[in-house]
């Protein structure tokens, strides 16, 4: 029997999703159009394809923060991981402290503080699911986490470059901020790609370090929480970073850098689009209030925190 022919929607909504997804690949829509475009779309058109764009986009992501890694020479790559060290450390563990003390005092799931908490301090996704997998988290604390971290991600890739350039933020103080204050990886590269190549490299470097503090977090957390077993997880393709990296420093590509950003760019556009377009109404509108209310509370106080200190000593 012959398959029915798809609803007139689904094919508008798909060829839509193609079109943007075109547009992102040559670089002519920004990566916070892009992610709006995704946002919108999913809104809207919610299970119109039954791709899984969300992992294609979390693999476009790391593919394009490796081949930014061959433009960035593993010497200034230290030299920015030695310099906002203790900045790191200490944003890294108010937000913790603070955030399962919010939660506390919302009365708030212990697995939803520990989630959120460690979403925020670290790196947003890849956090909630290494944490989450070391207190060993239900699924449905997962998803809410996940969804909160997503939202306030979109906020911040409209709103940091805006107030960046309102308080004439240099290139360093910048990408210093966005890495420190954005919680996931893709909103960080996407927020400080527009902001500039410095910015965007800086953040990039300061981003990743950060993200090398999931290992001891989740640590922490499996103890806190008696789970049991611990397994030590580095993620693969900070290591690849780390390696490209290096390669670029030996072998010398100044010159294709000038190819490589636009490129890693556009990949970092098109992974937002994907990314987005997971997010449904449905998963939005199982946020209970409590959870979104930390969610923004924690937000706000590292954001204004870590201006503050990169503004005052940088």
């Amino acid at each position: 029997m012959d398959k029915p022919n798809q609803s007139p929607t689904k094919t508008i909504a798909n060829i839509l999703l193609i079109s943007l997804s075109i547009l992102c690949a040559v670089g002519w829509l920004k990566s916070s159009y892009a992610l709006a475009a995704g946002l919108l779309w999913a809104w809207f058109f919610a299970g119109s394809h039954a791709l899984p764009l969300s992992s294609w986009g979390s693999f476009l992501l790391k593919t394009a923060i490796v081949l930014l890694g061959l433009s960035l020479p593993m010497t200034e790559l230290l030299d920015t991981a030695k310099d906002s060290f203790l900045l790191t450390i200490g944003v890294i563990g108010g937000a913790l402290i603070i955030g399962l003390l919010l939660a506390k005092i919302l009365k708030l799931d212990k697995e939803q503080g520990w989630l959120i908490s460690s979403g925020t301090a670290i790196c947003g996704g890849s956090a909630i699911a290494a944490v989450g997998s070391s207190i060993k988290a239900n699924g449905h604390n997962m998803v809410i986490s996940l969804a909160i971290v997503f939202i306030l991600n979109a906020v911040a890739l409209f709103t940091y470059p805006a107030i960046g350039h309102w308080l004439e933020l240099t290139q360093q103080q910048f990408g210093l901020w966005a890495a420190l204050g954005i919680h996931d990886t893709s909103s960080v590269v996407g927020a400080a790609g527009e902001y500039g190549d410095q910015a965007l490299d800086i953040a990039t470097t300061t981003k990743l370090s950060r993200a090398l503090w999931i290992i001891p977090v989740a640590l922490i957390a499996s103890m806190a929480n008696q789970s049991g077993k611990f397994r030590l997880s580095i993620p693969l393709f900070i290591i690849m970073f780390l390696f490209a990296s290096s390669l670029g420093s030996v072998i010398g590509l100044e010159v294709a850098s000038t190819y490589i950003k636009p490129a890693a760019k556009s990949l970092f556009a098109l992974s937002l689009l994907w990314m987005g377009s997971s997010l449904n109404q449905a998963a939005i509108r199982s946020i209970p209030i409590k959870s979104m209310l930390l969610g923004v509370i924690l937000w706000l106080l590292v954001s204004i925190v870590s201006l503050w200190l990169v503004m005052t000593f940088y």
